[in-house]
């Protein structure tokens, strides 16, 4: 049995982490005071207090309300909670890709009444111990933006090597402007939307992953993926859709995901290639959006940073107004387990 003491923000509090089996004990005391903790894996059902941890998560861009039940049913998926006296106080759900060789941890979060307690990094402590440890896994990759102060200073410290650096880029639409923008006829018929054997065939093809994903990854809901065939089922869902404009070969690619947040109808639309074309992916992108989405939205453009100037010069001749997403880059990083 292993111990770590960390120390509270509050005064004449002590916080204790004990590995015991197959959870972790916490034990608070504070004027006679003992609280007793553990972390157990969660399910479907616990929908409703995993939510209740806390709201405004990651800007209120936060994904997991509109995506937790298909996602935690998913068997490359599972969730995890720190619960205190009955009470979910903290979640991290952990995503196995590259055939299992690489855990993306995500979606995390801690009650604001815990902060400052050690609680996550006690919670990621119990995953490294029991999740990463099987003998399958080799490295353990993180997607933050710039408020994540912890993973940046991680980053800065050498413990994650840092991978990809996105520039964020946020626009406003309504339905009717959306509707508009849907029904306009595509300049180039090279522009469509990819199935899963038109992936397969642009990774498997040096060339076109070169010069598309330099850093041999590709990134979709906030998950990275190895350029492999394993993980095509996984970035493919219904709220999905992969664009790509190029012949024989495609030089641009864009992958779309929608869903509704805390500030409302959302779709994160992550860029790879010659940007010329964004105006006709969104064309695409749209279409598939006011499936769902009868109302305004909010669009989250991810893409290379030298890319960013020329990207929103051609988005907003579709006149999309600008709006402050509340941070401005996404990171990649990753390390080695073994």
């Amino acid at each position: 049995m292993s111990r770590i003491k960390k120390h509270s923000l509050y005064e004449q509090l002590s916080i204790c982490f004990y590995f015991v089996s197959n959870s972790i004990e916490l034990s608070t005391h504070k004027q006679g005071m003992s609280d007793k903790a553990e972390v157990r894996r969660v399910s479907e059902a616990d929908y409703d207090v995993v939510m209740s941890i806390r709201s405004g998560v990651y800007g209120g861009y936060d994904y997991l309300p509109s995506m937790f039940k298909s996602l935690i049913t998913q068997s490359h998926n599972k969730g995890y909670a720190s619960i205190i006296n009955g009470k979910f106080v903290a979640f991290c759900m952990v995503s196995k890709v590259d055939g299992g060789k690489t855990v993306v941890t995500r979606a995390g979060r801690v009650n604001k009444q815990y902060e400052g307690r050690g609680l996550y990094n006690a919670l990621k402590l119990y995953l490294q111990k029991h999740v990463f440890s099987d003998g399958t896994i080799s490295s353990h990759t993180v997607v933050y933006d710039d408020t994540n102060q912890s993973m940046m200073d991680k980053t800065s410290k050498g413990e994650f090597t840092l991978l990809m650096k996105r520039k964020v880029i946020g626009y406003r639409i309504d339905f009717d402007k959306m509707s508009v923008i849907a029904k306009r006829t595509h300049t180039t018929t090279n522009t469509r939307t990819l199935n899963e054997v038109d992936l397969i065939t642009v990774f498997k093809s040096r060339s076109v992953c070169s010069t598309l994903f330099p850093q041999e990854r590709i990134i979709c809901n906030f998950v990275p993926y190895r350029l492999t065939e394993r993980n095509i089922p996984l970035i493919f869902s219904e709220v999905s859709l992969i664009v790509g404009t190029g012949e024989p070969e495609l030089s641009f690619i864009t992958c779309g995901v929608y869903y509704r947040s805390e500030n409302g109808h959302t779709f994160i639309i992550e860029v790879y290639g010659n940007n010329n074309f964004i105006r006709e992916h969104l064309i695409l992108h749209f279409q598939h959006a006011l499936q769902y989405y009868p109302k305004e939205i909010n669009i989250l453009i991810m893409c290379k940073e030298n890319a960013a100037d020329k990207i929103d010069s051609e988005i907003k001749e579709c006149q999309l107004s600008n709006m402050d997403v509340g941070f401005k880059t996404v990171f990649l990083v990753e390390k080695n387990i073994k």
